[in-house]
């Protein structure tokens, strides 16, 4: 049996942000697998401001296996991954991965650039327009994480944290893919 933890995505009251507890599910984890080739649904595009005020666009990581993961600084599952993404990030960044956080904080920007100066965060992260969410199916609880290839489709969707063992697998499996010859 696996536990799964995730947040609602309702934010709580600043003051109530150090009281949130994380939900457990003891269900199954929810990975939705989408096998390559034409049934593999292409990730919608977007563009949205990172913490510096820079538009960044999913384009921007074209040709490369991309994490791409909705998250918060008020969810103990979301900040329990961050080092999992940074160190990931660091390993993979030179293969051709990429990973970019979209924050759905609603405390705006200089909470999620605190946390990210304090974590030291080494990857894009980026700040929902609340019509992202929408485009990659709705996003009720998080930590939410797309593992999109090379070719720009999203090959799993995983709802509530995950072990870093897990995305590794995920990007090695993208990455010597993305090597084969077609």
């Amino acid at each position: 049996m696996f536990i799964v933890a995730g947040c609602k995505k309702k934010e709580p009251e600043p003051t109530q942000q150090a009281e949130v507890k994380a939900e457990e599910k003891t269900t199954q984890p929810s990975a939705d697998k989408a096998p390559p080739g034409p049934s593999a649904k292409s990730a919608p595009s977007f563009t949205l401001q990172d913490l510096n005020g820079k538009q960044v666009s999913l384009s921007d990581f074209k040709g490369k296996v991309v994490i791409l993961d909705f998250w918060a600084t008020w969810c103990p599952p979301c900040v329990k991954e961050i080092p999992h993404f940074i160190a990931l990030y660091e390993q993979y960044k030179d293969q051709g991965f990429a990973i970019v956080g979209i924050s759905v904080d609603r405390g705006g920007i200089s909470v999620v650039k605190s946390f990210a100066r304090k974590y030291q965060v080494n990857y894009p992260i980026l700040m929902t327009d609340g019509q992202v969410d929408k485009a990659y199916g709705g996003i009720p609880s998080i930590p939410t994480t797309f593992v999109i290839d090379s070719a720009g489709n999203i090959r799993q969707k995983y709802v509530g944290y995950r072990d870093k063992a897990v995305f590794e697998a995920d990007i090695k499996a993208l990455l010597e893919e993305a090597k084969a010859p077609s």
